[in-house]
């Protein structure tokens, strides 16, 4: 026979059960579906952004250094020091597994000393992975030859007129003078201003002979050496050819000047 508390004692035993059921049969409510909603979404994000990333990142700094030592190898002819800028930003992103390299080479396209343009390949062992099409810009710097104060024109340039400074040379390649030891018998053809640049368009050899005046003439055939006077007419710095008259015979001859004031006939 089953007591009274008995019976209260199995029934409280039972209810965790029918709690247990009720919890698992309930509907889900608007709040959870739109917590699990929030976690599909997010798991779709994750695996886009997953196959949308490029394997390899080849940085800006990369690509800048692979192109300054090419360029720089190429112009290790030159004296003076260059500075290289690339025209290009940002990063590579290069789909595929594996380590890659750089390379470079020089475009199809003319390059000028200030301008080069290339072609930088990205290769994965012996493939070649992609390439990309950029210019490498180049400035030059060296010691120059500039106006220590105004220069008039047909003066002799000295040391005492000139001084060195370290300068962008880009614009003027190949025209001006690093070493005071260059400006040996030159003069101002024009006025040079204080601190500007003693280019090769700025001087011009001192004459050693004028127009009209009295040189002397020798003539050098075999071990002879005839020496006479005439008349010059033309002016002429040392190694020019000018034309002078023997005031002797009237004869107008070619000559070389070798000195001031000297011309050797020209056989």
């Amino acid at each position: 026979m089953i007591s009274e508390t008995q019976l209260h004692s199995s029934t409280w035993q039972k209810e965790p059960l029918a709690d247990e059921d009720t919890r698992r049969d309930e509907p889900l409510t608007g709040s959870k579906v739109l917590f699990y909603i929030g976690l599909m979404i997010l798991w779709v994000l994750c695996l886009m952004i997953g196959e949308g990333r490029a394997d390899v990142v080849v940085s800006e700094s990369e690509v800048h250094a692979a192109v300054t030592e090419y360029v720089q190898d190429r112009l290790t002819d030159v004296s003076s020091d260059i500075e290289v800028t690339v025209r290009r930003r940002g990063e590579l992103l290069i789909d595929g597994v594996g380590a890659v390299r750089l390379r470079v080479r020089q475009d199809r396209f003319r390059s000028q000393a200030r301008s080069i343009p290339l072609v930088l390949e990205v290769m994965r062992g012996p493939a070649l992975v992609r390439e990309y099409r950029l210019v490498a810009d180049v400035r030059y710097f060296d010691d120059v030859v500039v106006a220590a104060r105004s220069i008039v024109r047909g003066e002799r340039v000295g040391e005492e007129a000139v001084m060195i400074e370290r300068r962008d040379v880009t614009m003027i390649l190949g025209k001006y003078y690093s070493s005071i030891d260059e400006l040996e018998g030159l003069q101002a053809k024009m006025r040079i201003g204080f601190g500007r640049p003693l280019s090769m368009h700025y001087l011009e050899k001192r004459p050693l002979v004028e127009r009209g005046d009295m040189v002397r003439i020798e003539a050098k055939v075999g071990g002879i050496v005839a020496v006479t006077m005439g008349l010059a007419k033309d002016k002429g710095a040392k190694g020019d050819h000018v034309i002078v008259v023997n005031t002797s015979s009237r004869e107008k001859l070619l000559a070389e000047v070798i000195g001031p004031g000297k011309v050797r006939v020209l056989f």
